[in-house]
């Protein structure tokens, strides 16, 4: 009997914990006092952090896979509860999770714990997404941030674009029309963001508008090359070398916060298109457990300061040991099981 070879996995789920872990790489210096810094901020002449690659590779390859999960949705309902399934329940968990520690350090000054209106704000205000709710005053006080969970504020904008691309739901069997759609909204995006930026700072509807034109253009541009036939893209390898010497270059230029924009989002799904023996080990053994690492690296790192106060090089070791641990059960226990209930739901809806 022949063995057939087993098929390798491609590379989104190593790359997503990846950029996870970059989020944690910054954050051990930031939460520890010793300011926006990290070795690729260093490197890079003070350009990119790695929390910045992280989050905007994040936002890239959710951009790329969201919008194809929309493409083959068969009604915006089934969409909609995936999206749903994806995001909530673990965010919930982790929510309850947190405050649960939080029970055990908080100070005797202030009103008891069952009591105190912003224990609840915190929960539902982070749960309803478009009403963040980072505080609790009195908690963390005395650290470089009093943060809880820092990283939350991302988790509004991701949603945000999963319901904002739903306009193209209607014309995505009009390959030509929707392209054409969604490029004339990408460049939208980047013209307010490049040349508008000011206005944006100061704008807020129900949500803050300068974060959104700094993370829609990734996320957008994901969803754009996900239009494309990415494999039978001509001499994509030798744009993907192109653009990396552009970044390369725009940061000895120190124009790279202008040029990023045009190179990561090809280089990020370039690489993810790949396939490795590590991200099929990966896809089988572990999961895609990093959105638990990126929902549990920052209360980490807050209590890992409050209780011990390690050095940024101990911090960043424990911390990442602690989110991945946390993050592989919520995927395992949490997100997991949360994604098996999509088929009930749609079977109700039926």
């Amino acid at each position: 009997m022949v063995q057939l070879p087993i098929r390798q996995a491609n590379n989104f789920d190593l790359l997503r914990i990846l950029f996870a872990w970059f989020v944690i790489v910054s954050h051990s210096f930031v939460l520890n006092g010793d300011g926006a810094t990290d070795p690729l901020f260093e490197l890079t002449q003070q350009t990119f952090l790695f929390s910045f690659i992280g989050v905007k590779g994040f936002f890239i390859i959710s951009g790329y896979l969201i919008f194809k999960s929309m493409m083959v949705s068969t009604s915006i309902f089934e969409y909609l509860v995936k999206r749903v399934l994806r995001i909530f329940p673990a965010l919930a968990v982790v929510l309850l999770v947190t405050l649960a520690a939080v029970y055990f350090i908080y100070p005797t000054n202030l009103p008891p714990f069952f009591s105190n209106k912003e224990v609840y704000a915190y929960f539902l205000g982070n749960v309803i997404l478009f009403k963040p709710h980072f505080f609790i005053p009195g908690i963390f006080s005395g650290l470089p941030s009093s943060a809880i969970n820092g990283s939350l504020w991302t988790i509004e904008y991701e949603f945000f674009l999963y319901l904002f691309i739903l306009l193209f739901f209607f014309i995505r069997s009009q390959k030509k029309q929707l392209i054409i759609a969604l490029s004339v909204v990408v460049v939208f995006f980047l013209v307010v963001r490049l040349f508008f930026y000011d206005w944006t700072v100061q704008t807020h509807f129900f949500i803050p508008l300068e974060p959104l034109f700094d993370l829609g253009p990734y996320f957008l541009m994901g969803s754009l090359l996900s239009c494309f036939d990415f494999e039978n893209i001509p001499a994509k390898n030798t744009i993907a070398a192109v653009l990396f010497v552009a970044l390369i270059a725009s940061i000895y230029f120190k124009v790279g916060h202008m040029v990023v924009y045009f190179t990561l989002p090809f280089l990020v799904i370039y690489l993810g298109k790949q396939t490795s023996k590590v991200a099929t080990w990966v896809h089988a053994s572990i999961g895609d457990p990093s959105y638990g690492i990126y929902l549990y690296a920052f209360p980490l790192q807050q209590l890992l300061i409050y209780w011990y106060q390690p050095s940024t090089l101990i911090l960043f070791v424990a911390s990442s040991i602690g989110a991945f641990i946390f993050g592989y059960l919520s995927w395992i226990f949490i997100e997991k099981k949360a994604l098996a209930l999509k088929q009930y739901f749609l079977e109700r809806r039926q």
